[in-house]
């Protein structure tokens, strides 16, 4: 099942890369796959990016596996088995 988000609404995801540098994403869809959610993120350009510069031609594209800790979303990295499957998912309805 695939899950897009209302028109208007946006979620926005960061991902730190564990040296301190955050990445925001934009979660284009939500893709359920064998009772797990999973979202497919699309890197957003950083606020003093200029129209037209490099960020701006090509996202960056992840998946990431939703779990739920202490009440909150958590994005992980899906194993290779779910993000293969996700992959094929995702690209059925492209």
């Amino acid at each position: 099942m695939i899950e897009q988000g209302y028109e208007g609404e946006v979620s926005v995801v960061v991902v730190d890369d564990g040296e301190g540098n955050e990445t925001y994403y934009e979660e284009e869809v939500v893709i359920a796959h064998d009772g797990k959610n999973f979202a497919v993120l699309v890197s957003l350009p950083p606020e003093e990016c200029e129209p037209g510069c490099k960020c701006h031609e090509e996202p960056t594209v992840i998946i990431a596996r939703i779990d739920r800790e202490d009440g909150e979303d958590v994005y992980v990295a899906p194993t290779e088995d779910e993000y293969e499957a996700v992959v094929q998912l995702y690209e059925e309805v492209q």
